[in-house]
């Protein structure tokens, strides 16, 4: 039986998450104590924010904002300033935008960010199985735009049109957990490299890094080479002067070794494999030569009389040339997430033309993200259900209709409140999002490979 089916055929019960140390109960306390005042008052400090105590504290409105963005409201002080009035009362607009308008805003919500990602997904999600199985991770990066009125040009705002305004954000996506776990804003007509290393300076040991094309360069290469992490993407279909810097070391074509008579670059290797007739090669390259060389594997399936090319450091132990395909369609799921964040919560476009205020507001929304995807997993636990047949966005909705409760239940800071409200609001979850059968038509190439999460 070929791997890939077998490991499709897992029974569900090897999937299910077990409830030892890491309960639906431990998930519940940890997010009642990230949201928590004591806490949210000891980020304000760290970062500066909001140091006066009035109306409109730190506490208050983090909550508000999450309550504006599962509600799926746009990025706006207008909308966001209703929230806050229905709760606390009246506060002059100009007061309440400046909340928002600092770099010590900014600062404020993405150390929030940081410290709910850090106590719930990276302890509490379960691990990856499958093929997937021999990674800590797997983890996605991409980029996509936002809206912004056209006067935000003058605010760093610039677009890649001269009539439009917006800002780019590159994201980073977890598979085991199915979380959001760090974003990083700029101009819209930044390049999503620089970015990408200001948000990941250094990679992490033993995940997978799944890259789209607009992330390619050797520095990748060379850093996962460096700290033992991995990184799979696809090679340019017009990236013909790498395709010559990389020389062939060993070939496997259509699953057995092949001699090779004389030095091949991959450019020139291909040629060889389409007279042969070849559907599937596996390559040893070498890019680079004396000490900076880095030894890299290049796979490659034909279909369509077009080769489709994938450059990786994962082995062949790990992974079959299949095996990569596959695992390269992941990167997908992220633009899924993009397509949930726009359509749900309208996470697209802002209203404001204020760079900080704009950052601000993307991070109050995703603190609003990975607090419905925590309790996603705090569900999984409770009921003894994998995780992957809990449907993202059916929780999304879940956590729409009970986003009053839910921010009521966290400004109360009691206990049993909260106990009270995330039982009912996990058994919703389990009502309305959970999925015993996938649908035929929607394939779970995430479920069959082992990443639970995505």
């Amino acid at each position: 039986m070929p791997q890939r089916e077998k490991h499709s055929r897992r029974s569900q019960s090897s999937r299910v998450p077990e409830d030892t140390g890491a309960s639906h109960s431990l998930v519940l306390e940890r997010l009642a104590e990230a949201f928590s005042e004591d806490v949210i008052d000891e980020l304000r400090e760290q970062t500066g924010y909001n140091p006066r105590k009035r109306v409109a504290t730190a506490f208050r409105l983090m909550l508000v904002c999450v309550e504006a963005c599962l509600s799926g409201k746009t990025l706006g002080f207008a909308s966001i300033r209703a929230f806050f009035v229905k709760r606390f009362g009246s506060i002059r607009p100009r007061a309440f935008q400046l909340r928002f308008k600092s770099e010590e805003a900014v600062a404020f919500f993405r150390a929030a960010l940081d410290r709910l990602v850090a106590d719930v997904t990276s302890e509490f999600a379960p691990a990856l199985t499958g093929a997937l199985a021999g990674f800590d991770d797997v983890h996605v990066y991409d980029g996509s735009g936002q809206r912004a009125p056209v006067r935000g040009r003058k605010n760093r705002l610039k677009a890649t049109t001269p009539e439009s305004a917006g800002s780019k954000w590159v994201v980073g996506y977890s598979l085991r957990s199915g979380i959001a776990i760090e974003a990083i804003a700029g101009e819209g007509t930044t390049a999503e490299i620089p970015m990408w290393k200001k948000l990941v300076p250094h990679l992490r040991r033993n995940v997978l890094y799944l890259l789209d094309l607009g992330f390619y360069c050797r520095y990748v290469y060379e850093e996962a080479s460096r700290t033992g992490s991995h990184v799979l993407m696809r090679l340019k279909a017009d990236e013909e002067n790498l395709r010559k810097k990389l020389r062939v070391v060993t070939a496997i074509e259509n699953g057995r070794p092949a001699k090779l008579r004389c030095s091949y670059t991959v450019s020139s290797y291909l040629r060889r494999a389409e007279r042969f007739q070849h559907r599937e090669i596996d390559l040893r390259v070498d890019w680079g030569f004396g000490p900076d060389r880095l030894n890299l594997r290049v796979v490659g399936l034909r279909r369509n009389q077009k080769w489709f090319l994938y450059l990786t450091t994962v082995s062949r132990e790990q992974m079959s040339v299949q095996m990569i395909a596959e695992t390269y369609r992941l990167r997908w799921l992220i633009e899924f997430l993009f397509r949930e964040w726009k359509q749900e919560t309208d996470w697209g476009r802002s209203a404001t033309a204020d760079r900080n205020a704009l950052e601000a507001l993307t991070y109050a929304s995703l603190i609003a993200h990975v607090l419905v995807r925590s309790m996603r997993i705090a569900a999984a636990y409770r009921h003894q259900i994998p995780l992957d047949a809990l449907r993202p966005l059916a929780c999304m909705h879940v956590a729409r209709a009970f986003s009053s409760e839910l921010v009521s239940a966290l400004l109360a800071g009691d206990e049993q409140q909260w106990r009270r409200f995330a039982e009912q609001m996990l058994s919703a979850i389990r009502e309305l999002a959970h999925e015993p059968k996938s649908s035929r038509s929607r394939q779970r190439i995430a479920s069959n490979l082992g990443a639970l999460g995505g």
